[in-house]
């Protein structure tokens, strides 16, 4: 574990491998203070009874002292970027969105970690805390076994969209295995995510394409991610990190380099 840690703050990468104890039991590792997690990969979580599935297109709020149980959604286990500060009221909402930007600054933080970069590491997690708290995600719906009942929904929509990243999925597909209508289903997706299924779909494929850039082709890796020619894959990635595969891979290799 990396951790940049002062009295006021405490940041650091979390790993826990699959075949690792903490999958089968009650977690207590938040300690004292507020947690605000950046997840490298999807993870399923539950906490006070609500399961949630934590994804690199989202934050997790924690309070201080806050148990929880986790399940496996990804091969590499749990990998994630915590900051801790020393005081913060995090929002009551389990999971805020992590936007393109706020997802490439946690890789940024996790990777630099070692560097001992103080001011570096302090202003990133600042900037970062604020654009987490700065958007949570809202409930939907006034009674409260209907917002369990949507959050649920949700949650077991989130699974099927990483259970099938690269295939083609319909609405009407998804709606029909959750056993909901097409139009309720978008409607509270939406309500929950503060995303359409596409946009959420995208950002799922997209954050994955950032973890594999340099390791395959464009081309290749496109194709492995469902999009039908890599412009398409290209033009998605740029719209929504700001620049082209080839050049945030160029960004990332010279920010290697320059922690090395």
């Amino acid at each position: 574990m990396s951790v940049y840690s002062t009295p006021a703050l405490r940041v650091g990468v979390f790993r826990c491998p699959p075949g690792d104890a903490l999958w089968g039991e009650t977690n207590d590792n938040i300690g004292e203070r507020p947690h605000l997690v950046f997840p490298g990969t999807a993870v399923g979580l539950v906490r006070a009874g609500r399961r949630v599935t934590a994804t690199p297109a989202d934050v997790v709020f924690y309070r201080p002292f806050e148990t929880y149980e986790r399940s496996l959604r990804d091969a590499r286990g749990d990998i994630s970027l915590f900051i801790a500060p020393q005081d913060l009221d995090v929002p009551d909402a389990p999971l805020g969105r992590a936007d393109a930007r706020s997802f490439l600054l946690a890789r940024r933080l996790a990777s630099r970690l070692d560097e001992h970069d103080a001011l570096f590491v302090e202003e990133t997690a600042a900037e970062l805390i604020e654009r987490a708290i700065g958007g949570p995600v809202p409930t939907s719906g006034r009674r409260a076994a209907t917002r369990r009942e949507r959050a649920e929904l949700v949650e077991a929509c989130k699974d099927l969209l990483l259970a099938r990243l690269a295939e083609p999925l319909s609405l009407s597909a998804l709606a029909r295995e959750l056993y909901v209508s097409p139009f309720h289903l978008t409607r509270v997706f939406r309500e929950l995510t503060g995303r359409t299924l596409t946009a959420y779909l995208h950002d799922l494929r997209l954050r994955a394409a950032v973890e594999r850039i340099g390791e395959e082709s464009l081309s290749r890796l496109a194709a492995d991610l469902g999009y039908c020619t890599p412009s398409h894959f290209s033009d998605r990635f740029r719209d929504t990190f700001g620049m082209p595969p080839s050049q945030l891979r160029n960004f990332m290799e010279a920010e290697a380099l320059a922690g090395s």
